[in-house]
């Protein structure tokens, strides 16, 4: 090609020295621009040189797979392969990782198996995973919302990526409830022990399997709102399972929550659970149960197969009411066996709800417990021997459930008529008490005729009588009482002639 160059190189240079013999009339400024080969090839830019800084690049020759238009004729690299048809020539092409022999080797992606599996690792669209997915050295980028340096995925993900404010390098602030450093944990920093006392134990469900049916009840006592977020379980034989959730699940002072294996009620027995864990077995024989925030133990209750603790099947454990705090619950004492189902089919206990009284215990401070025979240590009007003054209710634990007397007025003619002058008799024995008592009775005259003066005489006997003095209504009425209740009013209406 070079060769080619300086011959045509010397025979322009021989025509123009013959030409320089004669007489030239024409502009010399044109003639001197119609001479320029700046690269000496041969071939000037007015003849068609495209590039006439470069001496390999001239009209008429022959092309070469370089990228270049090298016989500027305006078509690079013609004549050579193009595999994937991008219009670069596969000599010069680079192979991308795009599933396509871009060079014409043969081979496709080769270059791009960054691990060694045999397939190439080829970039694509990136989507919020904590990985550089199209390969631009950047991790979920266009993924952060807040601005704040963190997307809502990775390794180090953000947890509330609409506040700037809540990050993982953010500082937790006290007593907002809010994760501000997205550690899952709220308010680190301001939990002390005995914050949350574990306040019932289902370790050994009947209704349903146990992997599907433990749970165990906290009571918040700190005097503050808490979340249980980002506590941690701790059982002897399972390790420690982190509670995660969400959104924060709160529980105000004095409040009770569930935290359990199986937060789906149709499957769990029918249990409430507020906050769930992962992978966790609560033993019926000997375990250990313990709860942590921020790596305080807040509380921990052990059992032994009934060798001091209960040993229930299908009830709870149930903590005394009087003994809610994380020092007295370790005394296992103060725990008893559940004694009635919390819904409808389900097994024994109250989960989230005031834990059923345990019997070795006065809870209601009526002075009797259920050992003592009393029936519901809940209420203190009810013990044995107590009024039966609530409608409904066995009060004195008899086995009988407390009722209104019934009124039951009636009348008798007798001897006389229903006339002005007569005798009206007054019946009240068919009155009654449901539980069996004495009844007291009480007749009233109501109404009378204008100008009468007409009265029950006899008024708190069963039967009884009054005069009618006057034509005209006479009404009447009775009430019975056993002592404690009194009965709705019976009335009854005389018309006198």
């Amino acid at each position: 090609m070079q060769i080619r160059a300086w011959v045509m190189l010397g025979l322009l240079l021989g025509c123009k020295d013959k030409e320089s013999n004669e007489k030239d009339d024409s502009d010399p400024q044109t003639e001197a621009s119609s001479e320029v080969d700046a690269d000496s090839d041969g071939v000037s830019v007015e003849e068609g040189d495209c590039d006439d800084d470069n001496e390999w690049i001239f009209p008429g020759r022959a092309e070469d797979c370089d990228g270049v238009d090298d016989n500027c004729n305006g078509v690079i690299d013609e004549g050579f392969t193009d595999v994937d048809d991008d219009g670069i020539a596969d000599c010069v092409d680079e192979e991308e990782c795009d599933g396509v022999d871009n060079d014409g080797d043969g081979r496709v992606d080769e270059g791009f198996d960054t691990n060694g599996d045999g397939i190439p690792d080829c970039p694509t669209e990136e989507i919020c995973d904590g990985i550089d997915n199209d390969d631009d050295g950047l991790i979920d980028e266009g993924f952060d919302v807040d601005g704040d340096g963190f997307a809502a995925c990775g390794e180090r993900a953000d947890c509330n990526d609409i506040d700037p404010a809540i990050n993982p390098d953010a500082v937790e602030v006290a007593a907002d409830l809010t994760d501000n450093d997205c550690d899952y944990l709220i308010d680190e920093g301001l939990w002390a022990p005995g914050d949350l006392v574990i306040t019932e134990v289902m370790l050994n469900p009947n209704a349903v399997s146990d992997i599907a049916g433990e749970w165990f009840e906290v009571t918040n006592v700190s005097g503050r709102m808490v979340s249980l977020n980002g506590l941690e379980v701790l059982s002897a034989d399972d390790g420690i399972k982190v509670l995660m959730a969400d959104g924060p699940v709160l529980v105000p002072n004095g409040a009770a929550a569930v935290i359990g294996i199986n937060p789906d009620e149709a499957t769990n027995g029918g249990v409430l659970i507020d906050i769930a864990y992962e992978t966790m077995s609560l033993s019926n024989e000997v375990d250990d149960l313990a709860l942590f925030a921020d790596g305080v133990l807040l509380d921990r209750v052990s059992w032994d197969d009934g060798a001091t603790m209960p040993d229930p099947s299908g009830s709870s454990l149930s903590l005394a009411r009087a003994h809610t705090d994380a020092t007295t619950n370790d005394d296992p004492t103060v725990w008893c066996v559940s004694s009635s189902p919390w819904g409808d089919g389900t097994d024994w206990g109250s989960p989230g709800e005031a834990n059923q009284p345990c019997p070795q215990f006065d809870d209601d401070g009526d002075g009797w417990s259920g050992l003592d025979g009393d029936c519901d240590d809940t209420d203190a009007t009810v013990y044995p021997g107590a009024p039966e003054v609530d409608v409904g209710v066995d009060n004195d634990c008899d086995g009988v459930e407390a009722a209104v007397p019934v009124a039951f007025a009636d009348y008798s003619l007798e001897s006389s008529s229903l006339v002005v002058g007569g005798l009206v008799y007054l019946d009240g024995s068919s009155s009654y008490d449901p539980d069996g008592g004495s009844l007291y009775f009480a007749w009233t005259m109501d109404d009378a005729p204008d100008g009468s003066s007409a009265y029950v005489v006899s008024p708190s006997s069963s039967t009884t009588y009054f005069y009618p003095d006057v034509a005209g209504t006479y009404n009447v009425s009775l009430v019975v009482s056993d002592g404690l209740l009194d009965s709705s009013p019976s009335r009854i209406t005389f018309e006198i002639e």
